[in-house]
């Protein structure tokens, strides 16, 4: 954002430094009820973090409902509702809130406000090629962190394994028409046109394409950092079996749209719980994160939290089956295993990796599926007080009755109402209190 220097105003007009106004400077009077308790100089270093904080939050808030929004049935968008209005607003402001405030440590709520923004548009834009989707130079940044992360947890860990029957890397998976009609058929599930494979624009299930275990990292983290705002904190089995079927429709995109081969998914995505004590920190968007670590942690006994291991080991069966259950499926129906849409013979395990992946997106529909997460991420934004100009907009702060906020504000002065109808949105409630 730039700022464009004027020259100083005096009464309504430019002054110029060669010239002398001959008129006296005039006092400006103020009602008998204003009181200017605060300054109307942006520049004033006392309160311009303080502003910026309000406006920072205001901007956060709206984003993220936005986000949600996008999303909605088409019937029930509001025309005002702009979600690229609001993602730019956004990015240019905290741009010059952090260019401004360089070494100023955000508090905890406006933190995870934070996160969940950026989770809340990637998750809700990431089927469509729009102005918010990342570039393929930091999508490729991020799953090389994301890779690190699952390695180094991996290496820590040794009794959580894929305890499963192993899967040969180089399987021969659906033909490449098979993965076009499910990328078509996702999309038509979640009310979105399905995409032209044919040309050069199609984007989702290609790598530009902003992937469920792209995303898995982020969502741990956010829910990791609202955890550490609770007291007693701790996972429940709600939050356990979301997060594991959100590890297992990972799973499954990569296989049946994206049509990724080998385990590695599997193991990067259901590689989450407790490190090992001598373990090291996972780093997380580009941070070390305890809180992390922590959410998997027993405050107790120090142990990973009871029930996590089996969860995960439940949802993981619905991708990989018990050792022995694939061979013995194997052999007694090794005569109905068809040809591949190539010719090309289909050995048995495969045939039945693919059935079963099959079998868990039918019982894991990816439209319920993001009706949960969003349900969930709504709850994340509600968890917390709303910011204290979305409290201004409806007329009320919170522990205040709406006469004792007006006359709060009545009391703050004139500048107040000022930067609240700056917003666009507040000018009616500002109205009120300039009377």
């Amino acid at each position: 954002m730039n700022t464009l220097e004027v020259p100083p105003i005096a009464n309504g007009r430019p002054k110029r430094e060669d010239t002398i106004d001959p008129r006296p400077t005039k006092r400006i009077r103020l009602d008998d009820g204003t009181h200017a308790a605060i300054e109307t100089r942006c520049a004033d270093e006392s309160t311009l973090l303080e502003v910026d904080i309000l406006i920072l939050d205001y901007l956060v808030y709206q984003s993220i409902s936005a986000c949600f929004a996008s999303r909605r049935p088409r019937a029930n968008l509001s025309p005002a509702v702009s979600l690229a209005h609001n993602l730019s607003m956004t990015d240019t402001f905290l741009a010059l809130f952090k260019h401004r405030h360089l070494h100023f440590t955000l508090d905890a709520e406006l933190r995870f406000r934070l996160l969940l923004l950026k989770l809340a548009a990637l998750f809700t834009q990431r089927l469509t090629r729009n102005p918010s989707t990342p570039s393929r130079a930091s999508l490729q940044r991020l799953r090389e962190v994301n890779h690190a992360r699952a390695r180094d947890w991996l290496s820590t860990v040794t009794n959580d394994r894929l305890p499963f029957t192993p899967i040969d890397p180089t399987m021969l998976l659906p033909s490449p028409e098979y993965l076009d009609r499910n990328r078509a058929q996702v999309l038509h599930s979640l009310d979105l046109p399905a995409e032209d494979e044919a040309y050069e624009d199609a984007y989702y299930g290609t790598a530009d394409s902003v992937a469920l275990l792209d995303l898995l990292p982020l969502f741990v983290q956010v829910s990791a950092a609202r955890n550490a705002m609770m007291d007693p904190s701790g996972l429940t089995g709600a939050w356990m079996r979301m997060a594991a079927e959100l590890m297992l429709q990972a799973v499954l995109e990569q296989y049946l749209v994206y049509g990724v081969r080998g385990t590695e998914v599997i193991e990067e995505a259901f590689a989450w719980g407790l490190l090992a004590a001598d373990g090291q920190r996972m780093e997380v968007d580009g941070e070390e994160v305890d809180e992390v670590n922590d959410m998997f942690t027993d405050a107790v006994y120090e142990t990973e939290v009871e029930g996590w291991a089996d969860v995960k080991k439940a949802y993981l069966a619905e991708i990989i089956p018990p050792a022995g259950e694939t061979q013995a499926k194997s052999s007694k129906d090794a005569h109905l295993v068809p040809p591949s849409d190539d010719g090309t013979n289909v050995t048995p395990d495969t045939f039945d990796f693919v059935s079963h992946l099959e079998k868990a997106a039918k019982k894991h529909p990816m439209a319920a599926f993001e009706t949960k997460i969003l349900g969930f991420l709504d709850a994340l934004a509600q968890s917390i007080p709303e910011p204290v100009l979305v409290q201004l907009e409806k007329g009320q702060l919170d522990g205040m009755s709406k006469e004792n906020t007006q006359e709060f504000l009545k009391n703050c002065g004139s500048s107040v109402a000022h930067l609240l109808s700056a917003t666009g949105k507040l000018k009616g409630f500002s109205a009120e209190v300039e009377k």
